[in-house]
């Protein structure tokens, strides 16, 4: 059924906007992206796709926009510190953008570090999750520019925070699950394999295979194994125990617990593989929602449509050690993967937001994946279910006015919940860039009810936020057949091998670049992403496969998506010469390219060739000393892999590289036999050096994109800051990137966009101003903001909001709007060459000065005939209508 807006607010819906410029989507998931000011009359909203805050006045119980602040690329949470002050996270600026809620406008700029997500305050300061550094940020709160302290958390990607007051907690968003794999060799060890006859690939059920081996199928390839620790015990799915093979260990650490005032940090352990939201219930309980896999079961027919739970973790904010875990779809048995559409509809999917009344008797839940928000009591227990719109992320709770407030981040828009009745009064749109494809794609990937059997799952339970879960799977089927090898065989004398139905563990691979690298899958038995279609059946349970339409809009979602800028580059993107490994990255460069360590006759860009890392073909399985074929992978997300060291004890990760994900690290790989380097102390720096250039490996954004610099007053900015302003200059003069300059000047809020040669052009069309220029307008309370952004963009973000050819201030000023492309300014009356709205000697000069121009708009300065020339015409019109006032 269409969803309507509130009829006394259905003026403020907008259309689809046409877009004229590039749009990047970086996918950046919500953390915390809604909040209500402390008196409760303001609700700040982060708007991720249009790089801005929002503002609504929720006095009345209906939000009503006030305001539209320009903040960093891809704000992802917001906190209210005072009524007159939030600060918002920008995920791809890796900075903090300190808002003044009474001039409306970013006051100041932080730069925590690499992919910051979530700030909660505590005892005076403000903690900053730095997801990608696995650290927290702290600052003084009100004076933010003292010097910092860091907060190290042993512990994979910390994003969401929430405090008691005194303490800080915060959700390990990639904490796995205590499963770990083992090596097909170790497999295949006798001393190691507790089953007759050293058998690999083990049995599931019993002494025999679940389903049963199809026949006529040939002997199945050894491969790796996954096994989850229970209790002091390592075990596979049937329960065989293969605890001498794993002689390291897993933290599996849940949420890191920090003292706020000595800043001691503590775990809570044991909850599940993706903690998503956090928040502390009145009394003392914090309570964590998210995902658990259950990777460790192999097999697509047994895991089809069951291979996860939608869990509520609980633990006492004094005493982490007693947990709680409540499955928050108590309706589904788990005893098939599939059930009719009415029980998938009860299921909570992909859950990012909790939140709960100041009592702590009631809390919601809100399923991104579901498109709904469920009530729930403090053990879990379900109170109510309400639908609200496409990819709910962010609750904010005003219980004064019986409100619960939706942030839903596919479709830009809140719901607004009656929270006595559990009942959704209506929706409020605002204005979202995302364009069409990205749109009509999202749900094909997010989906839960529509596209699995249980309604609680997705292609985004694995592959979350269209990225990893940073495990192995095995799924396998022995009740499969061969598939025909089909692909291009880069090397092996004998030719690449059939695809087995049994195909072993392998690592969930990200969907983030996929385009120009080849066939998918780690073997390459996918064509194309239509080839994963049957998943959606086979895998997820759903009665029928995506439409051909539906595939393509799948296809036009994934296609989109880019990686982040490398956070181990240069701001230039250049390469460092040191690297935490002890390599240089620069020498490891011209290793990659000119050393021929593979086999001593191959370099390493031969097969991962730039710029993914791959050329899209396979090796086979004698020269990898495997047992199948496997595709060269990209490389643009190696940095992200790491974590897991098979000598040490207190491993964040349980998979690491290759297929599998059962070699550790980089540098451990390129001690395969295969590769061949000089002996000794030489062989292991080139070694290291490969590994560092490979933690560095280029993305497809630019290192600078999203850098970002306030300014207050030029006269007395630090060198560094002008020395940063000069750099990004630099760096924008070279046409890789462009620059936007957002903030107040003479008390109207305005944008710039680089046009080069150090000129920008303002949101009003008849005026450009130089970088030095606009450097000497900032001042204590006009601060101007620099933005690094992608080449193309640069108008959008900067000075036409809605890509409609009219800029924004030129729109405020004639009282259209600059978020809504189906409201422009008044057309301008002939002769009106300055855009004054009066024809006069002012238009003659405009005219002359811009002389020879050409715009692709209507009103370009100079053009009084508006025809997107400037040229005697322009002259004649002028002085036909000399005098004229315009309407």
């Amino acid at each position: 059924m269409p969803r309507r807006p509130f009829a006394l607010l259905a003026c403020l819906a907008l259309t689809a906007p046409v877009f004229a410029q590039p749009f990047v989507n970086w996918e950046t998931p919500h953390v915390h992206p809604i909040d209500l000011t402390p008196d409760g009359t303001r609700l700040l909203v982060v708007n991720t796709a249009d790089n801005r805050l929002e503002v609504f006045d929720v006095t009345t119980g209906v939000p009503v926009r006030t305001a539209s602040i320009p903040v960093g690329l891809d704000p992802c949470s917001v906190r209210a510190r005072t009524n007159t002050e939030a600060w918002v996270v920008n995920h791809i600026s890796d900075s903090i953008s300190i808002v003044d809620l009474a001039a409306l406008n970013v006051k100041q700029t932080l730069t925590p570090g690499d992919e910051p997500a979530d700030v909660v305050f505590a005892q005076g300061r403000a903690f900053v999750s730095v997801s990608q550094e696995n650290l927290i940020r702290v600052y003084d709160a009100a004076s933010p520019s003292l010097p910092t302290l860091t907060v190290a958390i042993g512990a994979e990607d910390p994003r969401a925070l929430a405090t008691d007051g005194t303490r800080v907690f915060a959700a390990i968003f990639e904490s796995g699950n205590n499963t770990t794999i083992l090596s097909q060799q170790q497999v295949s060890t006798a001393a190691l394999n507790p089953y007759p006859g050293d058998a690999n690939p083990p049995p599931n059920s019993g002494a025999m295979f679940n389903p049963p081996i199809a026949g006529g199928l040939p002997t199945p390839p050894a491969v790796s194994l996954i096994v989850k620790k229970t209790g002091a015990q390592w075990l596979d799915d049937n329960n065989g125990n293969w605890t001498p093979a794993v002689t390291w260990g897993l933290v599996d650490r849940d949420a890191a617990i920090i003292d706020a005032n000595t800043l001691a940090v503590t775990y809570a352990t044991g909850l599940m593989n993706a903690d998503m939201a956090i928040a502390v219930r009145p009394g003392g309980t914090v309570t964590i929602v998210g995902i658990d896999a259950t990777n460790q079961v192999r097999f697509e027919p047994i895991v089809k449509g069951r291979f996860l739970r939608v869990n509520m973790a609980t633990f006492p904010s004094t005493t982490p050690a007693s947990t709680t875990i409540t499955d928050l779809n108590p309706h589904l048995t788990y005893s098939s993967g599939t059930a009719p559409q009415a029980t998938r509809d009860e299921s909570l999917g992909d859950p990012r937001a909790i939140v709960w009344n100041a009592a702590g008797t009631r809390g919601y839940v809100a399923g991104m994946g579901s498109g709904s928000v469920i009530a729930i009591d403090p053990a879990g227990a379900r109170i109510a279910r309400v639908d609200v719109g496409q990819g709910p992320t962010g609750l904010a709770l005003d219980e004064p006015r019986s409100r619960l407030y939706v942030l839903n981040k596919f479709e830009g828009s809140l719901d607004v919940i009656d929270t006595t009745s559990n009942t959704n009064l209506g929706f409020v749109p605002f204005f979202d860039p995302t364009p069409d494809a990205v749109r009509a794609g999202r749900p094909r990937l997010y989906d839960t009810r529509a596209t699995s059997g249980l309604g609680h799952a997705s292609c985004a339970s694995c592959h979350i936020d269209a990225r990893t879960d940073t495990l192995s799977w095995d799924l396998g089927d022995p009740s499969g057949a061969m598939k025909t090898f089909n692909q291009v065989c880069n090397f092996g004398a004998g030719g690449c091998e059939n695809w087995h139905p049994m195909k072993g563990p392998m690592a969930t691979q990200t969907l983030v670049s996929l385009p120009g690298t080849g066939p998918l899958h780690w073997r390459a038995d996918r064509e194309n992403l239509a080839a994963f279609n049957p998943a959606f059946v086979g895998l997820l349970g759903d009665d029928v496969q995506l439409t051909a339409q539906e595939m393509t809009e799948l296809e036009g979602f994934v296609n989109s998506l880019k990686t982040p800028p490398q956070p181990n580059r240069n701001f230039d993107n250049s390469l460092k010469t040191t690297h935490p490994n002890g390599g240089n990255p620069t020498n490891g460069l011209e290793r990659y390219l000119n050393g021929r360590i593979d086999g001593g006759v191959v370099t390493c860009v031969q097969c991962h060739t730039l710029p993914t890392g791959t050329n899209g073909q396979l090796t086979s399985a004698n020269l990898l000393q495997q047992t199948q074929s496997i595709k060269i992978p990209q490389l643009r997300n190696m940095y992200e892999k790491t974590g897991f060291l098979k000598t040490s004890q207190t491993n964040t990760r349980g998979f690491g590289f290759i297929h599998d994900g059962s070699t550790d690290t980089l540098f451990n790989f390129l001690l395969s036999p295969v590769f061949q380097f000089p002996p000794g102390a030489t062989g292991t720096q080139q070694r290291r050096d490969i590994e560092a250039f490979l933690q560095c490996f280029p993305t497809d954004t630019h290192a600078a994109i999203g850098v970002q610099s306030t300014l207050v007053s030029i006269a007395t900015a630090p060198a560094a800051q002008v020395a940063l302003l000069n750099n990004m200059l630099t760096v924008a003069n070279s046409g890789v990137v462009s620059l936007v300059v957002k903030g107040r000047v003479a008390g109207l809020q305005r944008g710039y966009a680089y046009t080069g040669a150090s000129m920008y052009q303002s949101d009003r069309q008849t005026e450009t101003i130089s970088d030095a220029s606009l450097r000497t307008l900032a001042s204590l309370g006009s601060e101007l903001t620099w933005t690094v952004v992608p080449t193309g963009s640069q108008t959008r973000i900067g000075i036409d909001r809605d890509s409609d050819g009219y800029l924004d201030r030129d729109e405020l000023d004639a009282g259209s709007d600059p978020a809504d492309p189906n409201s422009v300014p008044p057309p301008l009356c002939p002769g009106d060459a300055d855009g004054s709205r009066v024809v006069n000697f002012a238009d003659i000069t405009s005219t002359l000065a811009n002389w020879g121009s050409t715009y692709p708009g209507p009103n370009g300065a100079g053009d009084a005939d508006h025809n997107g020339a400037v040229n005697f015409a322009d002259i004649t019109a002028t002085l036909a209508n000399f005098g004229t006032t315009c309407p």
